[in-house]
């Protein structure tokens, strides 16, 4: 068995951006004054560069057409704001490659924001009341992941295989190798880096969302949303077909072929906007 608190507290394990964790909170606010975000964007070079670029995409006006930064982020406006620095931000920690779950270099950061964009487009169709928290926790989703490559590298398969069974899953046998399993991992990495609990839980359960009166919608979004991912080939490694959609899941967002591909559609043309926004990082974060 591993020791959880021994992952955690390795050197190596990855950290969250000083940009990110200034800007969390005010990411987190709805009510968060523009002049507050610019104040941290403008701390970091490569995110004033990544959010200059967008607004000077052909998505957002006419290349050739050049704005300064506070230009540039009233152009953007807080939501496409807000996806921009959770995009460039989580893209630093995800783009290598995972040798534990055989993920080549991008493919994480690809399965990331697939996450993302799925999650937050499922939130607006079923009315949950915070697309943008659920874009965060389907980005953030697979975080455990990195604290495992970085503990067991290339070997983790081996470890976990050999508690596999025909009944079990990948989650299963996860957790007779180790005692938890990529999802607790993540959740652990989230309250690590002081993210709210709830985004915690849903990094926790979305393998495994819990049914029954009371439950967190965002939980389920989150979930379907890695669902789709894997149907669109996302994010496919050594464990990506192992996981199926919870059936309260399926019938409480009636969740069919024909949405589920209207869907794997959207996420396909919004990750080949976000690439060609991003530029040299997209390029680097996405390389095969």
């Amino acid at each position: 068995m591993a020791n959880m608190n021994e992952l955690l507290t390795m050197d190596r394990l990855p950290a969250m951006p000083a940009a990110l964790a200034r800007a969390m909170p005010l990411l987190l606010d709805p009510n968060s004054s523009l002049d507050a975000i610019e104040k941290v964007v403008r701390t970091d070079e490569a995110l004033t560069a990544a959010v200059l670029r967008l607004a000077n995409s052909v998505q957002f006006g006419s290349p050739g057409r050049h704005f300064d930064l506070r230009r540039a982020m009233t152009r953007l406006g807080q939501k496409t704001l807000r996806s921009c620095i959770l995009e460039q931000q989580v893209a630093g920690i995800v783009a290598g490659d995972n040798a534990a779950f055989g993920l080549q270099r991008g493919a994480m950061w690809r399965s990331s924001l697939a996450g993302a964009i799925a999650a937050e487009e499922l939130a607006r169709e079923c009315g949950f009341e915070d697309p943008s928290l659920a874009f965060m926790c389907g980005l953030l989703r697979d975080i455990g992941k990195l604290a495992l490559n970085v503990k067991f590298g290339d070997t983790y398969l081996d470890l976990v295989s050999v508690h596999e069974t025909e009944q079990s899953s990948f989650i299963d046998a996860e957790r007779a190798a180790l005692g938890f399993d990529h999802a607790q991992v993540g959740a652990a990495l989230a309250r690590k880096w002081k993210l709210p609990e709830r985004i915690a839980m849903a990094i926790e359960t979305h393998h495994t969302p819990p049914e029954g009166p009371g439950h967190d919608q965002l939980f389920d979004v989150v979930h379907a949303a890695d669902a789709i991912c894997r149907w669109a080939g996302l994010g496919v490694g050594v464990d990506g077909l192992e996981y199926r959609l919870a059936e309260h899941v399926r019938r409480g967002m009636k969740l069919d072929r024909r949405s589920a591909e209207r869907i794997i559609a959207l996420v396909w043309e919004k990750l080949g906007q976000v690439e060609d926004a991003m530029g040299d990082l997209g390029k680097q974060g996405v390389a095969a």
